[in-house]
Parts: structure tokens; C-alpha cells; sequence
């Protein structure tokens, strides 16, 4: 499976037409091109992309690398609306793939957990998470001295939401530690282990956290290489450190920049009715 061809399978799985799927980050021709292996896309292009709307970028590249196994996977197109429900917060698409998968005859482990963690991001809260899969994640650990590769930040950035308040406040700072003793300069690298902070932070937010869980995310995030791939996410935290300050006049020039920008839906759950 080509880039285009995955990237296409993508779009219309989300069902969005190519002007939505190129979000002005490229012209609706050139990404028509990209999707028609015409033209080539530059990775930073293409994560941009796929982050604006939000999709997993791991998973993308996998597909794309892992041919024969994306297209004998018979789940492919659940796991895709699981993964676009989880981006929308769409609860009520969330309920019904939780019906479709049901009637299947048996419901491998994974797709399992794929259900429950989107409910948990969806939800804002991991209390619906079943008692064996709370189990397994309460048993996370990770060494010190272990070593982390952006698949372990992006697991973590995922997971954090599954895991009670001061799990994941050990886990991300043991992140942010490997991290600084083994910096890493790829934009795969930098971007996930800046997610790792902000969702973390998003999970304080909604957790209603003491403030003194939030400052190390925050300095983690400012400690990072001022580069285009972590922008939005040096932006989140700016953002998140306003809420947990009260600084209204951070929260609302935030708020307006994010609304010119078409990216207000990012932060709407945490803006006050």
C-alpha cells in the first residue's frame, strides 16, 4: 500500500472530501496528486496532516510499511471508525462500533482495548474501563534505566488517560527524564513525547489535579526544541498552565487563535458553557 493509497483509504473511511483531508496545509490539486502517487509528500507534511485531523500517526505508517498485514486485516475499517470516533469524541459513533463488535464471534484482546481506550478519551475518564484491563494497566512499570523509543512515548501519550492521577504522573516524569538523558532531534520522537505532556495535562484538567501535578509537564514542554512539529503542542501547554493559573487573558487570546485557525474543537471540552 502506497502513502496515496493509504492516505485515500483514510479520507474516506473519515469521510472527508479531499479540501477538508488538505486542511490549507497543501492545495487540494497537490494532495490529489499525493493520493494518486503523482507527487510525492515530505514527512513533515504529511504528519501535519494527519495530526490536524487528528489520526494515528503510528498506526498510518504501519499500514503503509506493513502491507500484506493491513490488507489480511480483516478489522481494518473498525479500526479506522474506532480511530476517527476517538478524534471527533463522537460518543454516539463510539456506541454503536461497541454493538457492531459484539456481534462478532470472538473480539481479539487488542480491538478490546482499542474500544475502551477511546471511550476513556471520549469520556474524559477511565471509570468504565473494564476491572482486567485496569489490571494490566495498573501493572505498567517502567524502569529508570530502561530504554524508551518513540513507540514507548507514543504508548504512554495514549494510555495516560487509563491510569490514576499519580500512575501517570510517575510514568510521564520517568519519560521526560529518558528523554532528557537521551534527547532525541526527529520530529516522529518530539512529537509524541510532546503529546505524552499535553494529554497528561488534559487528564489533569479533567481530573480536577492539585496544580503541583502539572508544572513539570509544562517545563518539559518549554524545555524542547522550538521546532514546527511540536508548535501546537508547546501552544496546548501554554494554554493549559493559563487554566490552571486562571489567567484569563492567556485563556482567551488562546481561544481566539485557535478559532481563526479551525482548531478551537482541540480545546472546546475544557472551555467553561
Amino acid at each position: 500500500m502506497t502513502i496515496g493509497q493509504a492516505l485515500k483509504s483514510l479520507r474516506l473511511h473519515a469521510g472527508l472530501t479531499q479540501e477538508e483531508m488538505a486542511a490549507g496545509i497543501v492545495s487540494v490539486s497537490f494532495y490529489s496528486k499525493v493520493e494518486r502517487d503523482i507527487h510525492e509528500i515530505d514527512t513533515n507534511t504529511l504528519i501535519k496532516i494527519l495530526s490536524t485531523h487528528r489520526f494515528d500517526v503510528v498506526e498510518f505508517f504501519a499500514r503503509v510499511v506493513n502491507q500484506d498485514k493491513s490488507e489480511g486485516n480483516p478489522y481494518y475499517e473498525i479500526e479506522s471508525e474506532i480511530t476517527f470516533a476517538k478524534n471527533t469524541k463522537d460518543l454516539k459513533k463510539l456506541d454503536e462500533i461497541s454493538k457492531k463488535i459484539e456481534k462478532y464471534d470472538s473480539i481479539p484482546d487488542w480491538l478490546k482495548f482499542r474500544v475502551e481506550l477511546a471511550y476513556a478519551w471520549v469520556l474524559h475518564s477511565n471509570k468504565h474501563v473494564s476491572p482486567e484491563l485496569k489490571r494490566k494497566i495498573e501493572n505498567v512499570g517502567v524502569s529508570p534505566t530502561e530504554y524508551w523509543d518513540r513507540t514507548s512515548y507514543y504508548f504512554l501519550s495514549q494510555i495516560v488517560i487509563l491510569l490514576d492521577i499519580n500512575k501517570a504522573y510517575q510514568l510521564v516524569n520517568l519519560a521526560y527524564a529518558a528523554f532528557k538523558k537521551h534527547p532525541a532531534t526527529d520530529p516522529f520522537t518530539l512529537q509524541f513525547v510532546s503529546w505524552i505532556a499535553v494529554n497528561f495535562l488534559n487528564c489533569c484538567f479533567h481530573q480536577n489535579s492539585d496544580i503541583k501535578y502539572t508544572k513539570s509537564s509544562i517545563e518539559f514542554l518549554r524545555s524542547l526544541p522550538i521546532t514546527p512539529e511540536i508548535g501546537f503542542s508547546s501552544i496546548l501547554g501554554t494554554y493549559y498552565e493559563a487554566l490552571f493559573n486562571h489567567d484569563q487573558k492567556v485563556i482567551d487570546a488562546v481561544i481566539m487563535i485557535l478559532k481563526k485557525s479551525n482548531y478551537y474543537s482541540l480545546i472546546e471540552d475544557t472551555v467553561k458553557k
